[in-house]
């Protein structure tokens, strides 16, 4: 956890004043304030499976600031004290901790809790669930989330999904179920090249290890100016234009994009033409992001080698989806982050932000809604 909390603090790229005593729009959201000095309801939309997980009963109320009264619910009734009853004239901040999409245009859609909220925080890195509803992504008040508190993991993931496609860990792996002993030549991914489409967060912690391990490492970013000079990973950036161009000398593609309207099927059969037929493709960020049928069609026809795919535009993915059946494919079902850490590293986020509220200093990893990250 401390390398978590050290690797963040070094790659945060977004921060925000704390809001003040009303929602007020963006433009001028940019003084440090400290509304939560005095007490306020912190309301904890939680799944129901993980209202008894250890992060919740040992860790919350724990470490929360005491400016915080916590109201911790699933269901829409938990919270009715806060929407009509005698919390219903405190302000109000928001900690979405992986409820279902429901609950949060329930508690939303009161006009007297909307006209309250004044912090909202995403216990994941991904924002679009609760970009879905309306009234938080049109509401004034700003919204953080958990970016970088699941990147090391997933910047292991993609590496070694590298690392499994260049042994062949599968034909070894059928060999052994089968009893038999075989020699096979194996590969190396040091000097080969990875192209990490979406160089965010969880893109450097790729590139960061793919560098280490002795590959050449380009990226497509939609801002390719805001890559750092001091960034020794990345070779070459381009913009989401030169996404074509970009890949076709790649030996591996690693996509690590946001779910957002402009990267919607990003990764199309265009793009899956581009790469090399001996390239591997892989997921890392967003299902959505990636043309599955187009992908389906590329891995049939051998267009591209293969994929490693932790995500889905559809989750669970269908059991009679042709991915299934693939040998060529390699399903980590949104696995890659799940460490056993998980949410512990998720609320050291929010625990972060909300003690920065408190002290009237800049809230980190502040989402861009219009962008959707």
């Amino acid at each position: 956890r401390a390398l978590a909390h050290a690797t963040r603090r070094a790659l945060a790229s977004s921060s925000f004043a704390a809001p003040t005593v009303g929602p007020l729009p963006s433009s001028v959201r940019s003084t440090s304030t400290s509304y939560a000095r005095e007490m306020s309801t912190l309301c904890v939309l939680a799944a129901p499976s993980l209202l008894a997980s250890k992060p919740l009963t040992d860790r919350l109320r724990a470490e929360t600031p005491k400016e915080f009264d916590i109201v911790l619910g699933s269901e829409i009734e938990d919270f009715k004290d806060v929407i009509d009853g005698a919390k219903s004239r405190d302000e109000v901040s928001m900690l979405w901790w992986f409820a279902k999409k429901e609950l949060v245009e329930g508690f939303m859609a009161s006009a007297s809790v909307g006209e309250r909220v004044r912090w909202m925080h995403s216990g994941s890195a991904g924002v679009e669930h609760l970009l879905a509803v309306d009234a938080v992504k049109n509401h004034s008040a700003p919204l953080s989330n958990g970016k970088g508190a699941f990147s090391a993991s997933l910047g292991e993931w993609g590496v070694f999904a590298c690392m499994y496609f260049a042994k062949r860990v599968d034909v070894m792996r059928k060999a052994q179920s089968e009893r038999r002993w075989i020699r096979e030549h194996v590969g190396m991914i040091e000097g080969k090249r990875m192209c990490v489409v979406g160089y965010g967060d969880i893109g450097a912690h790729v590139a960061s290890r793919a560098k280490a391990m002795g590959m050449h490492v380009d990226a497509v970013r939609r801002s390719p100016e805001k890559t750092s000079a001091n960034d020794s990973s990345v070779e070459r950036v381009v913009s989401f234009a030169e996404i074509n161009d970009a890949v076709k000398d790649a030996d591996y593609v690693v996509v690590a994009l946001p779910a957002t309207p402009e990267t919607e099927k990003m990764i199309n059969a265009d793009v899956l033409r581009s790469m090399k037929p001996s390239s591997v493709l892989i997921n890392v960020g967003r299902g959505s992001t990636v043309d599955e049928d187009a992908l389906v069609d590329a891995l049939r026809d051998k267009t591209i080698a293969g994929a490693a795919l932790d995500v889905f535009a559809v989750e669970p993915l269908p059991s009679n989806h042709a991915f299934y059946g693939m040998e060529n494919v390699l399903i980590s079902f949104h696995c890659a982050d799940l460490t056993a850490d998980y949410h512990d590293l998720a609320l050291d986020c929010f625990i972060e932000n909300a003690t920065n509220v408190v002290k009237g200093q800049p809230l980190t990893h502040v989402v861009d809604k219009a962008l959707g990250y």
